[in-house]
């Protein structure tokens, strides 16, 4: 056996090798038995590597060695002509390998994606599950809401005439199809209820793979001029941070049940122009002869005054309360005996008084939810006594008390909530309160300019905070980073240096004009046949890319193309299929590190290519008695250019969001709106009860609470 057959055998006998090496035949659809499907064979791509790098040595090799101009210009010049074909033979492999990639066998199986992405939505699903029923601190027992079939205009397919929250699995699965809308007043329940639903259908999915994948899908954040199946698939690769053919394929195959919370909270009241175009896209999507499965939730009365309706689907009704069911799930959450004694004029007042007013005011689990809040942290239950001068039973004559029930607790709550949890970084009740009116505000703001009314998404809260000005000052830092470039090239008379600033006025302008979404680091195909492939692949397009020029082309195009083959494999390469627990502050964080990664990837090389240029070509000039111009500053100056011009390349384009999220922070900051912590603040709502997650974007604990906060209250 020769010595290479022997190293061969070594390296494939090395797992690690192995696997690459496994991975690439399979990118390169290379079967066991030795058939070549639609790729092309390994031994192709790297007789092309190996081509375009001898190429390269000899024209290095040859112009280091070169007697004169003369000899120099005629190696350039087969140099030339030889690039040529290895250039066109690059060109059509880059565009092979981009359109082929698209039938590529994904990195983890959709059986396998799907299973994953169940275990992660459940992890979430339980933790805001038990913060949602919990009132300062997180809990297990929620109360047994009862609902009952609507009647009506609606087309039902299936269910009993009533249910309760424990039951609620058995009932959505005796439907055909598998549609449901829950309707109910505010706070009585919905979300809970399909958050219970949603627990046990993956509980069960853990023995029934056939279930589909149940995700809670908050409606407000729907765009309406998307086709509902592609906007999912969309929502929920970034949600998840997923690849896009897998979680499209998953939604496409009906592995994915969608449950819309808060159909309700759309549009602004009176305008249900969103909600109108979401059930139409509900009612039109398909699978096979049937409507695709769904659950809804919405409030009953904006419901009602639709003009349209969610088809085939049984609808069900959440009613309140009844005072005996208030009072056991008030006793089992009282602490103590302390609390036991004060909370005992209420109970006695429910049980005596099952239709008076304090049983209508507290029929509601999120009314109980907050009377247990407030009162917790100070003050005596007993203020929520009707008292001897209010009639005993609801009618107009009581509608003050109402009120006072209102303020007693909506007003509350956000201070208890602030003593029950005192922040870390010592944020006043005044600062909590005047920062999350601000909140409310700015999703008003929202709903006003078809946005969402209920989320709060970071990377896309630079716009209520002031669109213009946020875009404005983007593109000030952009401009920032060139300054001092044309400031150097007025003192030295450097027109290279003017060169590298002027190249920064489209970054500039594009930086305002465009609007940025975010973006995730895919480090980890760096490592895999495929990512490799394509690298080489961008390596010998730089490569042949110098050659069509002089020797100072040649390293310039080389490390350039270099520069932006690592930028797209970075931006452009193999996807993750495997789902991850994303939360809001996730999509910042991965935004930085983009902006970051991309930047030096691009400066880097940007910098190296002048530099080396630069340098390079002075010395072959003197060698060879060329008279090349070059401008003084060498691989140190060229360093310098080439990372100002990537953190203008990063700050306009890799880490756009991030961007606008830190400026808008600041902004806000200035105004008093909201702190400079603004993604901190709001972490620690969330802990504190003040807000939920909704999948990446935060919300307020309760619609009434929002409503209560804004200022147009």
């Amino acid at each position: 056996m020769s010595p290479g057959s022997q190293v061969l055998c070594l390296l494939a006998q090395n797992p690690q090798v192995s696997r690459s090496l496994k991975g690439l035949r399979e990118h390169l659809g290379v079967r066991q038995g030795g058939h070549v499907g639609r790729r092309f064979r390994p031994a192709m791509w790297a007789l092309l590597c190996l081509a375009v790098s001898a190429l390269a040595i000899t024209v290095l090799v040859g112009a280091l060695r070169a007697n004169g101009p003369t000899e120099f210009s005629r190696l350039v010049g087969w140099a030339t002509v030889a690039a040529v074909p290895v250039s066109a033979v690059s060109v059509i492999l880059l565009l092979w390998d981009k359109i082929a990639s698209r039938a590529a066998a994904p990195m983890v199986s959709a059986a396998d994606a799907e299973t994953d992405l169940a275990a992660v939505v459940l992890g979430q699903a339980q933790i805001e599950r038990s913060r949602l029923i919990g009132t300062d601190v997180a809990s297990d027992e929620a109360a047994n809401v009862r609902f009952v079939k609507g009647t009506g205009r609606f087309r039902e397919v299936g269910g009993g005439s009533e249910g309760n929250l424990a039951s609620i699995l058995g009932y959505y699965q005796s439907l055909s199809p598998e549609r449901l809308v829950v309707l109910g007043d505010p706070g009585a329940g919905k979300t809970v209820l399909a958050l219970e639903l949603l627990v046990q259908l993956l509980e069960r999915r853990q023995v029934n793979s056939k279930i589909p994948v149940p995700i809670l899908i908050s409606a407000a954040a729907y765009d309406t001029n998307l086709a509902w199946e592609e906007w999912l698939a969309v929502h929920l690769a970034q949600r998840f941070s997923m690849g896009a053919q897998i979680i499209a394929r998953l939604v496409r195959d009906g592995r994915i049940l969608p449950i819309v919370d808060g159909l309700d909270e759309m549009d602004s009241p009176g305008v249900p122009q969103r909600t109108n175009a979401l059930i139409r896209a509900l009612n039109s999507s398909m699978r096979g002869r049937e409507r695709v499965a769904i659950v809804v939730t919405c409030r009953r009365a904006e419901y009602h005054a639709l003009a349209t309706s969610v088809d085939r689907a049984t609808h069900i009704e959440i009613v309140p309360l009844t005072s005996n069911e208030a009072a056991e799930y008030l006793s089992k959450q009282l602490l103590g005996e302390q609390e036991q004694r004060s909370w005992e004029p209420v109970l006695a007042d429910l049980f005596a008084n099952p239709d008076g007013l304090l049983a209508s005011q507290l029929a509601t689990p999120w009314r109980l939810t907050m009377a247990l809040a407030v009162f917790r942290a100070g003050g005596d239950p007993a203020e929520l006594l009707p008292g001897t001068a209010v009639p005993r039973q609801p009618g107009p004559a009581a509608v003050p008390y109402a009120r006072r029930i209102d303020a007693l607790l909506l007003g509350g709550y956000v201070p208890a909530m602030v003593r029950l949890h005192s922040p870390q970084d010592g944020y006043t009740q005044q600062q909590v309160q005047r920062w999350l009116t601000a909140l409310a505000d700015g999703l008003d703001w929202q709903t006003r300019h078809d946005g969402s009314a209920t989320d709060v998404q970071l990377d896309q809260w630079w716009r209520p905070v002031g669109q213009w000005v946020t875009r404005l000052a983007h593109m000030a830092v952009v401009a920032v980073t060139v300054l001092p470039w044309f400031a150097a090239a007025a003192a030295r008379h450097q027109p290279g240096l003017a060169v590298i600033g002027a190249s920064i006025v489209p970054l500039v302008g594009m930086a305002g004009a465009l609007n940025p979404s975010p973006h995730r680091l895919k480090a980890r195909q760096l490592t895999t046949g495929r990512g490799l492939l394509r690298f080489l692949l961008l390596f010998a397009a730089g490569l042949t890319l110098g050659f069509t020029g002089r020797f100072a082309s040649f390293v310039t195009g080389l490390a350039f193309v270099l520069a932006l083959g690592l930028t797209a494999l970075l931006v452009l390469g193999t996807e993750d299929n495997s789902p991850q627990a994303i939360g809001p502050r996730d999509l910042i964080r991965a935004d930085n590190k983009f902006g970051l990664a991309t930047g030096l990837a691009f400066g880097l090389g940007a910098g190296i290519a002048g530099g080396l240029a630069g340098g390079l070509a002075r010395s072959l000039a003197a060698r060879l008695g060329i008279g090349l111009a070059a401008e003084p500053g060498g691989l140190i100056l060229g360093l310098a250019e080439g990372l100002a011009f990537g953190l203008a390349f990063g700050l306009a384009f890799g880490a756009g969001s991030s961007a606008r999220y830190h400026l808008s922070a600041l902004i806000g900051a200035i105004r008093g709106s909201q702190p400079m912590a603004f993604g901190a603040f709001l972490e620690w709502c969330h802990r504190s009860g003040l807000l939920r997650l909704s999948g990446i974007a935060y919300q307020f604990r309760h619609r009434q609470l929002q409503d209560w906060l804004s200022s147009r209250h």
